[in-house]
């Protein structure tokens, strides 16, 4: 009955995990593609920017084409913004990766992950689903500094967007039982 929760959940947290990541990697990342710091600030605003100015259209877009078809969309085009984000050699690949073509993923996701707790839950059900992700977000939050810390420190900033890919190709796969 909860696996569906469980599966937004794990969206929900790989979602918010992304920019907490991001933002305790700003000087490995800076190195690393030989870019500036104002660069990377600036690949880190725009993705909110994205998010924030496409939000609505993504809900409208699964009202119009349907909630579960919205999410399945940005889970594809969010893994592989992820995929590119981890692959990019310079600041220009991050830059269409991670803050326009994950950003464009996550507006299809993020509001349908919503709706889709609305639609399969009723009453306390659908309580404790929403609630689960927001726990799930909060989570994130305050895991994520820690999760981006450890890898950037002892392996690479790349395996959290190499992991989100996996997770995300993993969501959808889950997702066509829905």
């Amino acid at each position: 009955k909860w696996i569906i929760v469980i599966v937004l959940g794990i969206t929900q947290f790989v979602m918010v995990l992304d920019s907490t990541v991001m933002n305790v990697s700003i000087s490995t990342v800076v190195k690393d593609l030989d870019t500036t710091v104002s660069a990377l600030q600036a690949a880190i605003t725009f993705y909110t920017l994205t998010m924030a100015a496409f939000m609505l259209t993504g809900g409208k877009l699964g009202d119009k084409f349907g909630r579960l078809k919205a999410f399945k969309i940005g889970a594809v085009i969010y893994g592989i913004g992820s995929l590119i984000t981890a692959l990019s050699p310079n600041i220009g690949t991050l830059f269409v990766g991670w803050s326009v073509i994950e950003g464009l993923g996550a507006v299809l996701v993020i509001p349908a992950t919503a709706a889709l707790i609305a639609s399969h839950y009723k009453g306390k059900d659908r309580v404790i689903g929403f609630t689960a992700l927001g726990a799930a977000g909060g989570l994130a939050v305050a895991l994520g500094p820690l999760i981006g810390g450890y890898l950037t420190t002892y392996y690479s900033w790349r395996y959290v967007f190499v992991a989100e890919s996996i997770i995300m190709a993993c969501v959808l796969a889950y997702s066509f039982t829905l």
